[in-house]
């Protein structure tokens, strides 16, 4: 009876301490994956696995078997979603007055636009290393509070196919 009880508790110790994608850790690299895959999976950005790894010195030129150390994400965690400047997210077309434009006058650019809650003022820079980016808080949406904030995107298949995430992220300033 004591060996079925010890299996079943490291069974469902196995499952509760499963190998999936974590912020902390060490991680075994697999075939196919490159540093920019495995830092979007543990949520870190390249630049702090490089830092977390010196023997790579070359970050296209990691080996199957090696072993990474994938460093604390240091911040909170935020709802990320994501938009367009298109009529499904701002109910505003091309020629519309204001299209592409956002609250804070800039124009939308993918990569640098995040639209955040309003305690953020405008020009906030904000560290998300799902992107590997910095981005400026340069826009606000209804359903942007608290610790939610909705990047801006170009294509509308991949604004949906982000969908909503959990994600770290930084307040730089």
């Amino acid at each position: 009876m004591k060996y079925i009880t010890l299996v079943t508790l490291l069974t469902f110790g196995l499952f509760l301490f499963s190998t999936e994608a974590h912020a902390s850790g060490k991680y075994t690299v697999e075939s196919g994956d490159a540093l920019s895959k495995i830092s979007m999976d543990h949520n870190v950005s390249v630049d702090e696995l490089l830092n977390s790894n010196p023997a790579i010195t070359d970050p296209d030129k990691i080996f199957i078997g090696q072993t990474l150390t994938i460093p604390d994400v240091k911040g909170e965690t935020y709802t990320v979603t994501a938009y367009t400047a298109g009529y499904e997210s701002t109910g505003k077309e091309p020629g519309d007055p204001g299209y592409g434009i956002t609250a804070s006058g800039a124009e939308v650019q993918e990569g640098q636009t995040v639209a955040c809650p309003p305690d953020l003022s405008f020009g906030t820079k904000i560290s998300i290393p799902y992107f590997d980016k910095t981005f400026t808080c340069e826009d606000r949406g209804g359903a942007i509070t608290g610790d939610r904030l909705d990047v801006y995107m170009n294509d509308l298949d991949d604004a949906l196919e982000f969908g909503v995430k959990e994600l770290p992220v930084q307040i730089v300033n």
